[in-house]
């Protein structure tokens, strides 16, 4: 069989006429490219977030499980072995970090591969960071997150035929440029993780969709049941594809010749689609494939807990939903979204059709309705959550381009002048935000941070670290530290270390607010942890600071938005950073980061409470 007659093929010449027929298309995506990519190795050897470390140590123990114990057993305990079975992005690195494992074959280092073992989890893995060769950590990082950055610009590129299909040509570029400068997508384009390959199986399920609302072909609608499945597979949220290609069936029954009742009754579709989308879903799961089901359904089905699992303060619906999308969007692109998302559902009153023909197909309503249907249904979801956070929500962000560049392209069509001038304002006040963004990674203050104890610190140098994981500080590959103490016990920590690091976290114990405004990772014995970093600062226990990274806080206290305050909102849609709570990627004040040197005796009795 021909293979340009499949659907590689198929896409391929889709790719190659768009590029031809469409002189910006090129352009965009090259500005998806460069700021997808924009300092994508930062932190390199270090982690940008827990999930980022997961998925890439879940393929290196993979591969040194089987690499040990080259049988069915060895594979099955390095797929099973992962803190959750997360699905399909287990496949997409590991064919990422392939590169460094041949490499290490050929060099004869496989046994740093295979003594990655089964880790322990103190402290975020930091034994085996620490002990694992640093450029298998760096190439192993760098492949991941470029793999990242191809899933994003091909997320762009879908975003255009998702477009150009609704409405055309100009729609599919506008809704194209929105998601290049969405803050929010390009933040999650540089870690790895399953947000952006999720965000693009996504996007080519709405794709397919609507085509099949369009056509009516079955093949269209196998497609996105598939790629849905997929989607599905990365990310358990998206299990709301679902109900929107069930939407998507019941919309194109409705303009079906005939009566309606046979127009529902295709159980060869619906059964075929969902055999279609549960075998994909089966099959991205590694763990199924080994056999591990108990693993595999507490994934699937134990998880209901995140609607009420509290990380951030108790605070409204609204101010959270306004928190994540103002520093995911900025403020101007998110004023217009909720005005798209009013003016589309308007836009659908109008086209509706009446009750006397109900049946008959209205040109471009269907379409739109799944569209915004969507998009309200994430909405909905999310808001029975306590709270959540920027990659929480990314499924929204392409639906936001795409009704968004429709709703500008109506509103330029009947009053031009007006128009342009939002699309502009729109346009180039999110590339500032998304570019001013983006260009942060070049000098992060936890990187610098890095780098100054890389070139000052001895080399049998301790230093003493607190807050949660080894990749939420400033540690270079390899340097001894003293860890907060795991449960049991372990390990004994030296009393007087060389360096103490203090940063954004340990100061968040300074502030003079409820427990209830506390995030839950910094809510433990907040009163003696206060006191014990004041008189850190202070010099008390012998340690003066001697290198800060980042803009200090106004006497030691950092600033978080009051929960329920619309004031303190504000800026965070206007300065692009990550005041995130539970958040490891954060950006600005976020990242202070001071170095406290012994200077004097010893404190033995210095109370950690830690």
């Amino acid at each position: 069989m021909d293979a340009r007659a499949g659907w590689l093929g198929r896409a391929k010449r889709q790719l190659y006429a768009d590029l031809r027929d469409d002189p910006y298309l090129r352009y965009i995506l090259l500005a998806a490219l460069v700021l997808a990519g924009f300092w994508f190795w930062h932190r390199v050897p270090s982690f940008a977030t827990w999930d980022e470390y997961d998925r890439v140590l879940d393929a290196l123990v993979t591969y040194g499980s089987v690499i040990a114990d080259p049988s069915f057993e060895g594979l099955r305990r390095g797929v099973t072995w992962s803190r959750e079975p997360f699905g399909a992005t287990l496949w997409v690195y590991l064919l990422a970090v392939l590169p460094v494992v041949l490499v290490a074959a050929v060099t004869g280092q496989l046994d740093a591969i295979t003594a990655i073992g089964t880790p322990s989890r103190a402290y975020g893995y930091y034994e085996v960071w620490a002990a694992t060769p640093r450029w298998i950590w760096t190439w192993s990082l760098v492949f991941v997150r470029l793999t990242n950055v191809i899933f994003a610009v091909v997320t762009v590129y879908l975003v255009y035929r998702l477009g150009a299909r609704l409405k055309g040509r100009a729609t599919g570029r506008l809704a194209a440029v929105l998601l290049t400068v969405t803050f929010g997508f390009l933040k999650l384009a540089k870690e790895g993780g399953e947000d952006i390959p999720a965000m693009m199986c996504f996007v080519a399920a709405l794709y397919f969709l609507v085509g099949y609302l369009q056509t009516g072909e079955r093949r269209q609608f196998y497609a996105g049941s598939a790629v849905g499945g997929l989607a599905i597979a990365f990310k358990l949220t998206l299990g709301l594809v679902v109900p929107v290609i069930a939407l998507a069936f019941l919309l194109r029954a409705r303009g079906e010749d005939g009566p309606l009742r046979r127009a529902l009754w295709q159980p060869r579709l619906l059964v075929g689609g969902a055999a279609l989308g549960a075998v994909v879903i089966l099959v991205g799961f590694p763990s199924s494939l080994v056999g591990d089901f108990d693993a595999l359904f507490a994934r699937w089905f134990g998880k209901t807990n995140r609607l009420e699992n509290a990380i951030g303060p108790t605070a409204p619906t609204w101010w959270w939903f306004l928190r994540t999308y103002a520093s995911g969007f900025g403020w101007p692109l998110l004023i217009a979204a909720m005005g798209a998302l009013v003016a589309s559902i308007a836009h659908l009153v109008r086209l509706a059709p009446s009750r006397a023909t109900l049946r008959e197909r209205v040109p471009g309503f269907d379409e739109r309705a799944m569209l915004v249907a969507s998009l309200v249904l994430y909405l909905l979801f999310f808001s029975r959550w306590h709270d959540w956070r920027v990659h929480h929500i990314s499924p929204t962000f392409p639906l936001v381009a795409v009704l968004l560049a429709d709703t500008l392209d109506r509103l330029r069509t009947n009053r031009q002048t007006v128009g342009r001038a939002v699309m502009a304002v729109v346009v180039v006040s999110s590339a500032i935000y998304a570019g001013v963004g983006a260009g942060m990674y070049a000098s992060m203050p936890r990187d610098e941070a890095t780098e100054w104890l890389n070139e000052n610190a001895e080399e049998d140098a301790t230093m003493e670290v607190y807050y949660h994981a080894f990749f939420e500080n400033a540690i270079p590959h390899g340097m001894d530290l003293n860890t907060p103490l795991e449960p049991d016990g372990s390990p004994e920590r030296d009393p007087c270390p060389e360096y103490i690091q203090v940063g954004d976290k340990e100061l968040l114990y300074l502030q003079d607010i409820p427990d209830s405004q506390r995030s839950t990772y910094v809510n433990f014995a907040p009163e003696p942890r206060a006191e014990y970093i004041r008189a850190l600062l202070e010099g008390e226990y012998n340690y003066e600071i001697v290198a800060e990274f980042g803009e200090r806080p106004p006497n030691f206290v950092p600033h978080r938005p009051e929960p329920g305050s619309l004031r303190d909102l504000v800026p965070l849609g206007i300065n692009p950073h990550s005041d995130q709570y539970g958040d490891e990627q954060e950006l600005a004040s976020d990242q202070y980061v001071a170095i406290l040197r012994l200077e004097g005796e010893c404190v033995e009795s210095r109370p950690v409470h830690w």
